[in-house]
């Protein structure tokens, strides 16, 4: 395996620097398929950070049908900062850049680098996120809706196997994710944790899906139990939910409740204490993550809600 001019031989492990991208690549002894998984596009969500650390350390590539390629922090300037969702060479959000651009910003380049060196190589990428430092969150995927019916089918039916509560049908296609599927690359968005800390049985549980997704790909054949999930739901409908202006942000419901069309889900009040944004819910549906922050900036998410199918 090669990436860029690093060439990995068959059974190896080897670390690996690509301009700001670092990661470890495993190429298995015998032939097979490519995951790339990538974790840290925003600094502060750890889970999938630390997740990948682990797995760093135990992948045995001689026992491997193919090559896992991990990049556990991509945006290293947002971590060792300790900011929220930005880097702050640039103030760009990684997860807003695809596609990149070469002679762009500091993180416009990282997002080109991603997918000129990494996307090329990948037969599946699971990108790890959470709910940020201000993010409360519920265990859910993200998986393509809008990238034709075969790569919502494929993803759709590989997130139904992992162990989280819902998995999402999304339309965007700006960010790693979701810039891979449009480029005809199956590609899922995995979220677990939140509010700026990282638990073992949080660590413990995304690590399980991984060796899952590892399975199903053939990866690895060790006998993990990849049978669908009858009790996570499917969401096709989301709404998120964006500040008017800056203020101060006040939630109503936190994640896993259920509300109803037209009830009030939060409000904003301005400096003054004035009530300036009042959050309804738009249809019936349940509370897939917030923000918890109590100052919130225009444009910042308060919440998101998804219906199921």
């Amino acid at each position: 395996m090669k990436i860029g001019d690093i060439l990995i031989n068959r059974g190896d492990k080897k670390s690996f620097q690509i301009n700001e991208i670092s990661g470890v690549a495993f190429c298995g002894k015998n032939e097979g398929k490519t995951l790339l998984i990538t974790a840290g596009v925003h600094g502060g969500e750890y889970v999938g950070i630390e997740t990948c650390m682990r797995l760093t350390g135990e992948l045995e590539p001689e026992r491997m049908y193919g090559n896992v390629v991990i990049c556990p922090v991509l945006n290293k300037d947002g971590f060792l900062h300790g900011v929220k969702q930005i880097c702050t060479v640039d103030g760009k959000n990684l997860n807003r850049e695809f596609p990149g651009d070469k002679d762009g910003t500091f993180t416009q380049k990282i997002a080109y680098d991603v997918e000129k060196y990494l996307y090329t190589l990948a037969d599946f990428i699971v990108d790890l996120h959470g709910g940020d430092m201000n993010e409360k969150l519920i265990p859910l995927i993200f998986f393509p809706y809008d990238a034709g019916e075969k790569m919502r089918e494929y993803v759709g039916d590989i997130a139904g196997r992992m162990n989280v509560y819902f998995r999402v049908g999304s339309y965007a296609d700006n960010g790693l994710y979701s810039y891979a599927a449009k480029k005809n690359i199956p590609a899922m968005l995995y979220e677990r944790g939140g509010h700026g800390i990282w638990s073992e049985s949080d660590v413990i549980a995304e690590k399980e899906d991984l060796y899952k997704l590892m399975e199903i790909l053939g990866i690895i054949r060790e006998g993990y139990d990849i049978s669908v999930n009858k009790s996570q739901k499917e969401i096709i409908k989301a709404e998120y939910v964006g500040a008017d202006s800056d203020g101060f942000w006040y939630p109503y419901f936190t994640v896993g409740d259920n509300v109803k069309e037209g009830e009030l889900l939060g409000i904003v009040k301005n400096m003054d204490g004035i009530v300036v944004q009042m959050v309804r819910a738009k249809f019936d549906g349940i509370i897939l993550y917030y923000t918890l922050s109590l100052g919130v900036r225009k444009n910042d998410t308060l919440m998101a809600y998804g219906r199921e199918i």
